[in-house]
């Protein structure tokens, strides 16, 4: 069909409908699209009627096209396939105005209860006079009254809704807050041009605003405008829904914060677990030790509280580097080798009625990784206080050896063990105990493979770390 302006042909109408239908049926599927994903924004709770106006109203101004084709030739199908377009349009203006109420408020009564009131009158008008007047003038009267009750009020509404909602999205920055208002008045020119300019009526205001006024005034038919105006408000929405985006990316940011946090209170937590209270522990059980030789032994029982002295000396010390920022000491080969050693003979010195035994042969390599010392230190402290404390054991046995391609780390007791756990384990394992964790974690900061076996006859505790080269000698 092609419209003339005095008898020129100046447009395809049916073109323009197609136009005109694609863009609000674009922006309804863009909106349902977006608002599948979770959202905290109060806006993203309102856009589902919007989508739904969209999209309906697309396949209702499509209708305009494939109604006169279907029904050519065939009067009883035409009166059938207008029943389906009207009715599809009304509600499509029902949801706009669904949307626009709820906006304003969160009671389901009024922002549903309204339109399906509305739209209930409408259709009992709509259904009274089907076969009581003419079918083009009952068409046009449906038509008149769906855009007067629903479709005017609804644009009207809504777009005063999204320019009131400006304050409430002013946070996310002076582009977004422009979108709504300029979103806000595309509604609100859409409110005039398809809510009061309706087909021509023979009642008030439909005999003086409608389309032909309209092109008699402008030149153009109010189709054309309305057709701009599906395509202009699909831009803008799809400029607001970037927020969206914005909210997600803003959560992906808290998400890492977040994690940053946890896994820096985490780093904290194993530092002042595996440092400061090993240490403390060990000096407790010195103390304990000096406290059973006092009488019999009392140089003896000095020596050892002179050592819990300088024990805790270095562990104020520690802490102190620690709150400073600094990082753990590192020595070289034969001084860790010594630090290992130390640590080693305050346990057998604080426990007498267990033996410990140990073989140490330090690669120069592991002597010189990062976090290598202290790690190892800390798994070695660990596993021997366990045992002393929970595996009622007489014998622990401490094996340090590597090459130029390996570093093996072992710690075997013949206390009562009860428990076998890879690393691929943790996840799976409701761990009660601090220690374990702290072990496993320093294990997986080493990229190392951390096993612990036990059985009724002990527990072991295993470490093994394959050199990587270029690592090494970037230390």
């Amino acid at each position: 069909m092609v419209a003339t302006l005095g008898g020129i042909p100046i447009f395809d109408i049916n073109a323009l409908y197609l136009v005109y239908g694609l863009g609000f049926f674009t922006m309804g599927v863009a909106i349902i699209v977006q608002i599948m994903q979770p959202s905290q924004l109060s806006f993203a709770k309102t856009l589902w009627l919007l989508a739904f106006f969209g999209i309906l109203h697309g396949f209702s101004e499509w209708g305009y096209i494939f109604v006169p084709l279907q029904a050519a030739g065939h009067e009883e199908y035409l009166v059938n396939l207008s029943v389906i377009h009207l009715t599809l349009e009304a509600s499509s203006f029902a949801f706009l105005l669904a949307f626009g109420l709820r906006l304003y408020t969160n009671k389901v009564q009024l922002y549903a209860g309204v339109p399906i009131g509305i739209l209930l009158v409408w259709f009992a008008y709509f259904t009274y006079f089907l076969y009581e007047r003419p079918l083009a003038v009952w068409y046009v009267d449906s038509e008149i009254w769906e855009r007067y009750l629903l479709c005017f009020p609804g644009a009207l509404i809504s777009g005063l809704g999204i320019w009131r909602r400006q304050l409430e999205v002013a946070h996310w920055g002076e582009k977004i807050n422009r979108n709504f208002r300029d979103a806000g008045i595309v509604l609100l020119i859409y409110s005039a041009v398809s809510g009061l300019m309706v087909p021509r009526g023979d009642f008030f205001p439909s005999n003086i605003l409608n389309n032909q006024t309209f092109l008699i005034v402008f030149h153009i038919p109010v189709q054309i405008v309305r057709a701009l105006l599906s395509i202009i408000l699909s831009w803008f929405v799809a400029k607001i829904l970037v927020i969206f985006r914005m909210e997600y990316t803003r959560n992906i940011e808290k998400i890492e914060a977040l994690q940053l946090v946890f896994s820096e209170r985490q780093r904290i937590a194993n530092d002042i677990h595996d440092g400061a209270i090993q240490a403390i522990y060990g000096s407790g059980m010195l103390l304990e030790r000096a406290a059973e030789l006092i009488s019999k032994k009392p140089l003896r029982s000095k020596e050892l509280i002179e050592k819990v002295n300088v024990q805790l000396n270095e562990t104020i010390a520690s802490l102190r580097r620690y709150i400073h920022g600094l990082e753990t000491e590192n020595f070289g080969q034969e001084e860790f080798k010594e630090k290992l050693i130390e640590i080693l003979e305050n346990f057998r010195e604080a426990c007498p009625q267990v033996s410990i035994t140990y073989q140490i042969e330090i690669p120069v390599w592991f002597a010189l990784l990062p976090g290598g010392q202290e790690h190892s230190l800390f798994i070695v402290q660990e596993a021997i206080a366990n045992a002393t404390r929970h595996a009622d054991c007489t014998h622990i046995e401490v094996e340090a050896l590597g090459d130029n391609t390996q570093f093996n780390l072992l710690i075997k007791d013949n206390g009562i063990g009860n428990m076998a756990i890879n690393a691929d384990d943790f996840h799976e394992i409701k761990l009660t105990g601090h220690g374990i964790r702290s072990m496993q974690h320093r294990a997986q900061q080493l990229s190392a493979q951390f096993l612990i076996e036990g059985t009724d006859k002990g527990t072991w505790v295993k470490l093994h770390l394959n050199r990587v080269v270029d690592r090494c000698d970037q230390a």
